[in-house]
């Protein structure tokens, strides 16, 4: 029954608006991040390119991109009462639990994309088909910078695409998903989707102030405003995400009585 009505939950988030939508997110906030770096910075690698395309607009607005892809859907049948209406063909916690893998998958492979699209534009397609950027020869005392995740170059620069890339999807999964559990035991919906994004700059803001910024959403998830840091820093905020994700699947678990549906 749960293959089943993954299926009819897919198909059911497959509009032309949704797919417009994830459309412009998988390319063009890539290439509206590349227009203003085209010129007057300095590039000795394609990967310097990528990095500074997704270190600008995107991590601004990542809490929100991750929340637009699917859960707007669950919100409009929320408010209009469908779910009420589908307890007598489907079992609530086999729908919601559908809900919640549905949301994870598509939320995870759009971001997943929009990575890879902007990691395929910077280092294959610019530099090979279109040389709008002007790359400078790396001499003594100006080399290229490493910032985290850099240690992987070193198995190639594809590697190194597909892991961060890969990275970021599971960081976007678990806000999303956090997300869709507090819409299940909140009252407000826009508090409840508000929640990641304001968990995620005012954490930037603290860990900043505390002279840790190491330990920021932001610099573990877009590590370029910072010199290279171990890999395991970047665990250290989303250990916590996770553990208030396993709290929240617990109440929401044990309060099914309590769904805003």
């Amino acid at each position: 029954m749960l293959t089943t009505q993954l299926w009819i939950e897919f198909k059911r988030a497959i509009t032309i608006k949704n797919i417009l939508i994830w459309l412009s997110i998988i390319t063009l906030i890539p290439l509206v991040s590349f227009y203003p770096i085209r010129e007057g910075y300095m590039f000795f690698k394609s990967v310097e390119v990528f990095q500074e395309m997704v270190g600008r607009i995107i991590p601004l607005i990542f809490p929100v991109l991750v929340i637009i892809i699917y859960l707007p859907n669950f919100l409009q049948e929320q408010k209009n009462n469908f779910i009420t209406y589908t307890r007598p063909r489907v079992p609530l916690s086999i729908y919601i639990l559908s809900k919640g893998i549905i949301n994870a998958f598509l939320t995870g492979f759009i971001i997943l994309l929009m990575m890879f699209f902007s990691f395929t534009f910077a280092v294959f397609i610019e530099p090979y088909y279109l040389n709008i950027i002007e790359y400078s020869p790396i001499v003594r005392g100006n080399h290229y910078s490493s910032v985290t995740f850099s240690q992987l170059l070193k198995y190639g620069d594809l590697t190194y695409g597909i892991v961060y890339s890969l990275w970021v999807a599971i960081n976007a999964v678990i806000y999303s998903t956090i997300a869709f559990l507090l819409m299940l035991i909140i009252r407000l919906p826009f508090v409840a989707l508000s929640a990641p994004f304001l968990f995620y700059h005012i954490f930037n803001f603290v860990v900043g102030v505390f002279g840790i910024a190491r330990f920021s959403p932001i610099s573990t998830i877009f590590p370029f405003n910072i010199e290279q840091q171990p890999l395991w820093t970047v665990l250290v905020p989303f250990t916590f995400l996770l553990i208030v994700l396993c709290i929240l699947y617990f109440i929401v678990t044990r309060n099914k009585e309590g769904w805003m549906i």
